[in-house]
């Protein structure tokens, strides 16, 4: 039975027209439909199950009586399900939104389809495909696509689980999906119960890719973190969707159980999706899974719903199951690696590097509201006073160099700024820096522009605005956050949070807004940048906004967005060296460097919701890496130089030269600061040259020290040549189990 829940009713010709009509036209969604009566026998896991295929490692089976699969992981005979073990009315393998010109229709494959008895299965060999067709009436559901009408809830597509090894990998062809003439798919949930649970013990928890990535200890409940729902390479600015909403870097997660665990990596359909996760309630149980967005659709201020382009590849999930030692966040980063490599993401030869020592990253800005920071030949006396302290693998980033400075003019109308140097001495600063192996990287935005600089290849959104994003001025002031690494500094946190800045000393200007470029526009308009006068002289670039922003447009989907940007960044790389901001991982293929990939999580951390180096694990060993700049006069400027060294990051800082002409503070000024920043690298030298080419293979918390009490503050960061970085965050000396002595605020490095 279903229940007709009518929201409003406007006039069907209107509806019918809408339906007919061009992306970005409107359309009025008028009625909600949701199941009723459901039969509570098809939303939980049965005994009734057939096995189809099998490996050294795992079986895949078929339950008979719901439709969906599960797999046993033999080293330990868990089994992963698709339903929870509990009646629940809203478990289920597949949910979707169906929008017709009479309205917008909640279904799923349990209500919709297996009640029917509309849903089969067919097996080959290592896999098995389920054909669900979906529909609020029986009648409906019998149908051949042929005989369905217009006024017909019908949606039919498959779904094939194949197994290898330990692998599972769930695919729809989207292209292959039917449905009810004129109508589409805006959102279709992807096994959202598989491995949920209503028997949380202390040691399971979730991985999610919030930030840098974080465990949601699913035992406890913490009213901010019990829900948490992240968009995979951030919001999309095509649909006008606001910045401050939590981003992945990487489309995966994970679920560990007991000694059991699996690491979920959408390999296909990725932009198109948004991870969401959840601590067990009464009704419900710890979950996690991905939604896409098959096609946008936006409600805006008017009150009228837009309708973007619709996608119709392939969206594919791999699930890679794990156990015992292996069971954990580091487990999980190394398996998602692995798949990342065998797909072409990333490299798969490792990074290697003859130098002797770890790169010293920096970033200097040119120019800023029209003031001259940093001029070329300040750059060369900055360089000096780093080589006076025996600083000599030296990668630098020039920001603000090109028209416009700091908020960039369009790149492909962009000169070097005659008042920081102009080309002769850009080329200069160049040679020096060959001749001495350093690398010098250009900043670019590949598609943004300054807003104050008139374009007319600008981005709009679906409602009629120019698509835009905040840059964020580095030199403006920041305040200060105590929830900041609480979970490594604890109670003392507050402490240093009492050592304010004076907020006058900074520039006025929080952030710039920055015009966005249509993605369809963007090839011919790079070509024509590396055919210029620029790029004769640049043999490296540092690319700034390509790895943080992506967005869809009225004629191209979000996922073929994210492929013609990956292919346009690889043409970059293929220039010269290449940085990367921010670091989507379909960005870093041909990238030396990763800048400012995150620490900190979006939501707050605490005891229930833990930062880890999830996406630094994932890519050490195939790049080097570092954080955001550490900002040497920020209170917690020493614990953030701890968390470089324990996520394997590479020293970073940003400088001007001069701050006579602009509001600033000496964080950014070398002079005031080279002591201590010099005396940092070379420890953190010593810790981390050994193992840029390894990977991490385990990242852990130490919470008891040599006398069996407890402890916090306390990491340990292990790389595959046996070596392992502890790191101390606490202002007392602190003995290990194993007899490891970490001083108070220190790390030391240990070789197996």
């Amino acid at each position: 039975m279903m229940k007709k829940k009518i929201i409003a009713v406007f006039s069907l010709m209107l509806a019918i027209c809408t339906l007919f009509s061009s992306c970005a036209d409107t359309i009025n969604f008028t009625e909600l439909y949701s199941a009723e009566n459901a039969d509570s026998k098809y939303h939980t896991a049965s005994s009734d199950t057939e096995k189809i295929a099998q490996s050294d490692y795992a079986e895949l089976y078929i339950d008979k009586t719901t439709y969906t699969v599960n797999v046993k992981d033999k080293t330990n005979s868990y089994i992963w399900k698709s339903l929870p073990d509990r009646s629940n009315a809203t478990a289920c393998a597949f949910s979707l939104t169906l929008c017709t010109a009479d309205g917008t229709y909640s279904l799923n494959t349990q209500d919709n389809s297996v009640a029917f008895s509309a849903a089969t299965y067919e097996k080959a060999e290592n896999s098995v495909t389920v054909h669900y067709v979906l529909s609020d009436k029986a009648e409906t559901a019998k149908k051949a696509y042929e005989d369905i009408t217009r006024d017909d809830i019908y949606v039919a597509f498959s779904v094939t689980y194949t197994l290898s090894e330990q692998t599972l990998t769930a695919d729809i062809d989207l292209a292959e999906l039917k449905c009810t003439k004129n109508a589409f798919i805006s959102q279709l949930s992807f096994l959202p119960c598989f491995g949920a649970s209503y028997d949380d013990s202390v040691q399971d928890y979730i991985l999610v890719p919030d930030g840098a990535g974080a465990v949601m200890h699913t035992d406890v409940t913490d009213v901010s973190t019990n829900s948490v729902s992240i968009d995979v390479y951030g919001a999309d600015p095509y649909l006008g969707n606001g910045e401050n909403t939590a981003s992945a870097t990487v489309p995966v997660f994970g679920i560990k159980r007991n000694n059991n665990a699996f690491a979920a990596v959408i390999t296909d359909g990725d932009a198109l999706a948004t991870i969401k996760a959840s601590r067990k309630t009464f009704d419900e149980p710890s979950k996690a899974n991905a939604e896409f967005t098959v096609t946008p659709v936006k409600t805006a201020e008017n009150g009228k719903t837009y309708r973007g382009t619709t996608y119709e590849g392939n969206i594919t999930v791999v699930y890679k199951f794990l156990s015992d030692s292996d069971a954990d966040y580091s487990g999980m980063a190394y398996a998602a690696r692995e798949e990342f490599i065998k797909n072409g993401t990333l490299p798969y030869e490792a990074y290697s590097d003859n130098s002797g020592s770890i790169p010293f990253f920096i970033t200097v800005i040119g120019s800023q509201d029209g003031e001259t920071l940093t001029t070329i030949q300040q750059t060369l006396d900055i360089i000096d006073a780093l080589k006076s302290k025996g600083i000599d693998n030296i990668q630098l980033n020039f920001k603000g160099l090109l028209s416009g400075g700091y908020a960039q003019k369009n790149l492909y109308n962009a000169n070097i700024l005659k008042d920081a140097g102009g080309k002769s001495a850009y080329s200069q600063l160049y040679g020096y820096a060959a001749s001495r192996n350093y690398t010098v990287y250009t900043d670019v935005n590949i598609f943004s522009t300054s807003k104050s600089y008139n374009t007319s290849d600008r981005l709009t959104t679906v409602d009629g605005e120019s698509a835009v994003y905040s840059l964020k001025n580095d030199l403006a002031y920041r305040n200060y956050s105590e929830s900041r690494l609480s979970t490594r500094i604890g109670s003392e946190v507050s402490a240093i949070g009492a050592s304010k800045r004076n907020e006058e000393l900074y520039s006025a200007t929080k952030d710039y807004t920055m015009y966005l470029t249509p993605v369809e526009k963007v090839t011919s308009k790079l070509s024509a940048f590396l055919s210029g006068d620029i790029a004769d002289i640049c043999s490296a670039f540092s690319v700034s906004d390509a790895g943080y922003i992506l967005s869809s447009s009225d004629k191209t989907d979000r996922q073929t967005a994210k492929n013609t940007v990956a292919a346009e960044i690889k043409t970059l790389s293929n220039h010269g060296s290449m940085s990367v901001k921010g670091g989507n991982i379909y960005t870093l293929y041909g990238a030396d460097f990763v800048a400012e990939t995150e620490f900190d999580t979006f939501y707050p951390e605490g005891n229930a919701y833990e930062p880890v180096p999830f996406v630094q694990s994932i890519i050490h060993g195939s790049t080097l890496y570092g954080g955001k700049a550490i900002d040497a006069a920020d209170p917690l400027y020493k614990y953030d130089m701890l968390q470089f060294v324990e996520y394997g990051a590479m020293p970073s800082f940003e400088w001007v030269y001069d701050a006579s002409s602009i509001f600033c503070y000496d964080g950014y000024l070398l002079s005031e600061r080279i002591t201590e920043i010099s005396a940092f690298y070379e420890k953190a030298n010593d810790a981390l040259k050994g193992v840029s080419d390894c990977a991490i293979t385990e990242h852990r918390k130490i919470t008891q020290n040599s006398d069996g009490k407890s402890i916090t503050g306390v990491y340990c960061t292990s790389y595959s040549n046996g070596t392992q970085i502890y790191v101390n965050y606490t202002g007392s000396t602190v003995v290990t189990p194993e007899n490891i002595v970490i001083g108070a605020y220190d790390f030391i490095k240990v070789e197996r």
